[in-house]
């Protein structure tokens, strides 16, 4: 979060004043001027000539900004008590929020705290003197900003968004769509660190809306990121993947400048990706489960019906085992059941196991066994010979 957070305290000021770059100011030639300026020479110069130290410093400052924090705030020491000794509540501003940013920067929020209120009052002077209000404004929109950064730092979020709430008043009231769309899109990213993305979305897509409007491709690029990682935490791969996907096409065109977004684009693209193929592997994993679950099924069924059969077989074969237990009448001819019968019949017409089997609806055992009881019944050996006591009998006329 921390370096979304310095981004929007670099930006915000751009609505009123233009962005200069410090980074190709010739640092060792600046050291040399202002070397030659002591404090005593400094209080007895022409305000004219102090300006012209006061650039010098406040120019040092700037430039040592990434390279040398420590020197950085040296010499933003040196223009905030400039503007203290010269009146100048611009200087005293200046001087004081860079002070404020960097031991924010430093997470020693207590100091930063104190250069913060330094500025708050700078704002104060510049009012009394007349300055330009969309100037002071301008300035308190971005203390406005550094104070809710502060705090968000903090995880205070209840005040991060009171001064971001300020801070948007004053874009809305000067039109300042970029200023607004950045700190809406920061306020986003703050709700998403929280784990709040339900409140991070209206963020995203408000600051979308204003980047549009205001026709600002690397504004718009930002937002379409930050919708693209709420997405990715609700489980919308394809969503996601689509808007990160056209924040990624801006920051192509602009690696050098958007390397480090361009890293966070293209680290939920691949997420995304992953997310995508591995649904698609637990989808074929379950089509192929469905499947098998379908063929055990039809198979379990077949078993089943068959075992029913066999079962019906046996439980008829064991009432007929226990009934030809049963003592005969003396002289009479043997009982033969229904199925017996449709048996007998067959046999006598000289079919072969497997016909009768078929014809009765039994298996070929079954039959088999229903074949060696008749025999024995009428104390036969072949077929000729029961076809012989068959007819003797009369017992299928």
């Amino acid at each position: 979060m921390k370096r979304l957070l310095v981004i929007l305290s670099l930006l915000l000021p751009v609505a009123a004043f233009g962005y200069r770059d410090y980074r190709g100011v010739n640092l060792d030639s600046l050291e040399r001027i202002v070397a030659k300026w002591p404090w005593s020479r400094v209080e007895k110069a022409s305000r004219e000539e102090v300006n012209e130290y006061a650039i010098c410093v406040d120019q040092l400052s700037r430039g040592y900004s990434t390279i040398d924090p420590a020197r950085s705030q040296y010499y933003a020491r040196i223009f905030m008590n400039l503007g203290y000794r010269f009146n100048s509540g611009n200087g005293v501003y200046q001087g004081a929020i860079r002070l404020g940013d960097h031991f924010r920067a430093q997470e020693q929020y207590d100091s930063a705290a104190v250069y913060y209120g330094k500025a708050l009052k700078a704002i104060d002077m510049k009012s009394a003197a007349g300055d330009d209000e969309a100037g002071i404004d301008d300035d308190r929109s971005r203390l406005y900003g550094s104070l809710g950064n502060l705090y968000a730092e903090q995880d205070s979020l209840t005040r991060t968004f009171e001064y971001y709430a300020l801070a948007d008043e004053i874009f809305v009231k000067h039109g300042w769509l970029e200023s607004s769309a950045i700190l809406h899109q920061n306020s986003g990213f703050i709700w998403m660190d929280a784990g709040e993305p339900e409140k991070a979305r209206p963020e995203f897509e408000k600051a979308l809306q204003l980047g549009t409007e205001a026709q600002d491709s690397l504004i718009v690029a930002g937002a379409r990121l930050g919708l693209g990682t709420y997405y990715q935490s609700i489980g919308k791969t394809n969503r996601a993947l689509e808007e990160v996907t056209a924040a990624y096409e801006y920051y192509k065109e602009h690696s050098m400048e958007e390397s480090l977004a361009l890293k966070d684009s293209l680290a939920i693209m691949n997420a995304a990706h992953e997310e995508l193929y591995r649904n698609a592997r637990m989808l074929v994993i379950g089509v192929f489960l469905i499947l098998l679950l379908s063929i055990g099924g039809t198979l379990l069924v077949r078993r089943l019906r068959l075992t029913k059969r066999e079962l019906t077989e046996t439980s008829a074969v064991l009432e007929e085992t226990i009934e030809g237990l049963r003592p005969a009448e003396q002289d009479s001819k043997p009982l033969l059941n229904e199925q017996e019968k449709a048996i007998a019949r067959l046999l006598v017409e000289g079919k072969s196991t497997k016909e009768i089997a078929d014809a009765v609806n039994l298996g070929v055992n079954t039959v088999l066994w229903y074949r060696k009881r008749l025999y024995a019944k009428f104390d036969v050996h072949n077929a000729a010979a029961f076809s012989t006591e068959m007819s003797k009998l009369g017992i299928l006329d």
